[in-house]
């Protein structure tokens, strides 16, 4: 017989950008092109956050390029003029 635990994540990631860059406006762009044609800029953000704690900051965010880490650009392009604060992968788990 398997064994089954339930687990509560909660967390927080913080996304710190400047919505008149040229990377960012593009980003958006790129975001309702590819992702959702009718897509906010909050949208865009919470696509980006659920691809950063899923799958980090090395990756490219399908349709919205790459992310800043704690101050440090990505060095692939295109940057999305999004940076990601150093605590992201803070987590807390509740055992349900």
């Amino acid at each position: 017989m398997n064994s089954r635990t339930e687990f509560e994540i909660t967390g927080y990631i913080e996304l710190i950008y400047d919505e008149n860059s040229t990377e960012f406006k593009e980003a958006l762009e790129g975001y309702k092109k590819c992702i959702d044609k009718t897509g906010t800029k909050e949208d865009m953000l919470k696509h980006t956050a659920f691809y950063v704690t899923r799958f980090g900051t090395d990756g490219m965010v399908e349709g919205v390029g790459y992310v800043g880490y704690n101050g440090r650009k990505p060095t692939e392009e295109p940057y999305s003029g999004i940076m990601v604060s150093e605590d992201y992968d803070e987590f807390e788990f509740n055992e349900r």
